[in-house]
């Protein structure tokens, strides 16, 4: 049987999105670990922690935890938590001797987690990057200064170093691709799922009676943690020129982040972090969700709000961007047209029986993402990796 160790540095698998560094990587990770633990495959995961003895959770079958603490801040920043890392490599290195874990394949997600991974082990390592510097920085979202420099080196470095590295869509392993050229013939494609729960939509007025919504007009969704990346500025400009242009009484509901009240305006409402278990009431609150992010390695949000038929707005030359034009679900828009967004916005927000068709379609293009295909496929793959010490 494999032997499977997760490095999980920068998130914690069982943290909810939004108390972290990372969201949407704390649901992938959720759902990846229930997956392979079902289908048989034990795996262990060290994980940093904010206290001062070691704790041991097993949130699914055959998944055992080990929370490391190593100084990381109750909300800390991606400075802070690099500076911890050799703290929690050296802490984690003592537990897994003292509990003779000795894996057959390595697993880590996002840069931190692939370092403390290789300084942790020299078995083979499946990795994934979920976002790539170079690229963050191409599409107006990377940093810069010592902590950037470092990422850059060490994806480069992890480009190489790996026995394989799992993409979440083929526009993403094509455009990393010119970034990171290493990755050529060890890099795989593996979607993630979606919960089933997105898959069955409450009611439009329960759902917004239970949230304390009106009742009636249309309401936009932006869900993203705070970050510039995700475009908040651009989703904020667009609804002040839908307002402008249209004479309806829309809502724009911001969630997912904490942002100062100062900061929004008439009809815009900040509900701050939402629990991952309270985001399917909240799809099915609104009449749409805008994502004007132009550079996600997938987008769970475009995922779930499709699979509860509510239409999503997209920037085209993103994965989600191509997917509706040619499927449905959604609407894409050019992110170099300045009203790209706000006409989107404005045809969906005039048209209910656009948003009919959008709402029936989305479903259908969110039926392929499942948990059984994604954990099957992770499964495979490190099977592979574990018995050739890279892919077959």
């Amino acid at each position: 049987m494999t032997r499977h160790l997760l490095v999980s540095y920068h998130t914690c698998p069982m943290e909810e999105p939004g108390e972290g560094l990372a969201g949407g990587m704390n649901i992938f990770l959720r759902g990846l670990l229930k997956g392979l633990g079902a289908a048989g495959m034990p795996t262990d995961v060290v994980t940093r922690a904010a206290g001062e003895t070691v704790e041991v959770t097993s949130p699914f079958h055959g998944v055992r935890i080990f929370h490391v603490p190593c100084f990381w801040e109750p909300s800390p920043t991606r400075e802070s938590a690099w500076e911890s890392l050799d703290v929690f490599v050296e802490k984690a290195r003592l537990l897994l001797q003292g509990e003779r874990i000795a894996p057959d394949v390595v697993s880590a997600h996002y840069w931190m987690s692939g370092v403390a991974a290789r300084k942790l082990f020299r078995a083979p390592m499946l990795f994934s990057y979920h976002t790539v510097e170079a690229r963050k920085a191409a599409s107006g979202g990377g940093g810069d200064g010592p902590l950037s420099a470092a990422r850059r080196e060490a994806e480069e470095r992890l480009a190489l170093e790996a026995a394989a590295v799992v993409f979440f869509t083929g526009h993403d392993l094509e455009e990393n691709l010119r970034f990171l050229p290493a990755l050529a013939g060890k890099a795989f494609v593996i979607p993630p799922g979606v919960d089933e729960r997105f898959r069955v939509p409450i009611p439009r007025e329960v759902a917004r009676s239970f949230l304390g919504l009106p009742a009636a007009g249309e309401i936009f969704l932006f869900a993203a943690r705070r970050d510039s990346g995700k475009n908040l500025p651009e989703a904020l400009d667009a609804f002040r020129k839908l307002r402008s242009r249209w004479d309806g009484k829309p809502i724009l509901l911001v969630a997912g982040q904490e942002t100062d009240p100062g900061e929004m305006e008439d009809r815009v409402v900040c509900i701050g972090p939402v629990p991952h278990d309270s985001m399917a009431a909240l799809y099915s609150a609104v009449d749409a969700v805008i994502c004007p992010s132009r550079y996600e390695s997938f987008g769970m949000v475009p995922l779930e709000a499709l699979s509860a038929a509510v239409p999503v707005i997209v920037p085209e030359g993103t994965f989600w961007g191509g997917k509706v034009r040619e499927e449905g679900g959604g609407l894409a828009y050019s992110p170099d047209d300045p009203d790209g967004l706000a006409g989107a916005m404005l045809s969906l927000a005039s048209a209910p029986t656009l948003r009919a068709r959008l709402s029936f379609t989305g479903p259908r293009v969110a039926e392929p993402f499942t948990w059984e295909k994604c954990t099957a496929a992770w499964r495979k793959l490190l099977a592979s990796v574990s018995r050739s010490g890279g892919p077959r």
